[in-house]
């Protein structure tokens, strides 16, 4: 029983909502309700604006994408014909005595010829980079390595009570040595 009692609001409710959308009509009231349900009751006429999503955001978002579009487009597309109907591709030659060529001459486009000159690095610079890198990274892995190694083998002997090398004065070792060996000798283990 008390299930039912929990359901009766809700169940009132869809009843009458389902007696004012009807089209039975059966109290003056509910016709008054279902007439302003219809028809605008300020304006007094039928006609009604319908509440769409906005295409703000949509429509300035392609506005702004054409825009830039042809901002960077055009002018890049106008470069590259005049480049390639007035300037042309590159025709090989005998090269002079005495003249060595640059890198980026060894490019047929223009445009091609003036990345490489301006925007892109030489091959032999490239490879210089890359050694260093070749070299930094296999000097790191040996130190590493060795950084292990003497860990184990510190692990191992039992050199030191430490989990790491300290570097130290090894006078200062030494006097603490012989301090000990002394103690020993006098006051026995």
């Amino acid at each position: 029983m008390a299930g039912m009692s929990l359901l009766r609001p809700s169940v009132f409710q869809s009843l009458r909502i389902a007696l004012l959308n009807s089209k039975a009509v059966r109290h003056p009231l509910q016709k008054q309700l279902q007439v302003q349900g219809q028809v605008s009751v300020r304006n007094g006429h039928d006609k009604k604006m319908p509440i769409i999503p906005s295409t703000f955001e949509w429509t300035r978002m392609k506005d702004d994408l054409h825009f830039y579009l042809m901002l960077g487009l055009l002018p890049m597309a106008a470069l590259i014909t005049y480049v390639n109907i007035f300037v042309g591709p590159a025709e090989l030659s005998d090269i002079p005595e005495g003249y060595e060529p640059k890198e980026w001459e060894y490019h047929r486009s223009p445009i091609k010829r003036w990345f490489a000159k301006y925007i892109y690095e030489e091959p032999q610079k490239e490879y210089e980079k890359t050694l260093y890198w070749i070299h930094y990274w296999s000097e790191k892995k040996y130190w590493n390595k060795l950084d292990r190694k003497v860990k184990q083998l510190m692990e191992n002997r039992l050199d030191y009570k430490g989990w790491y090398w300290v570097n130290a004065d090894k006078s200062i070792v030494d006097s603490q040595k012989a301090l000990k060996e002394e103690r020993n000798k006098y006051f026995g283990d």
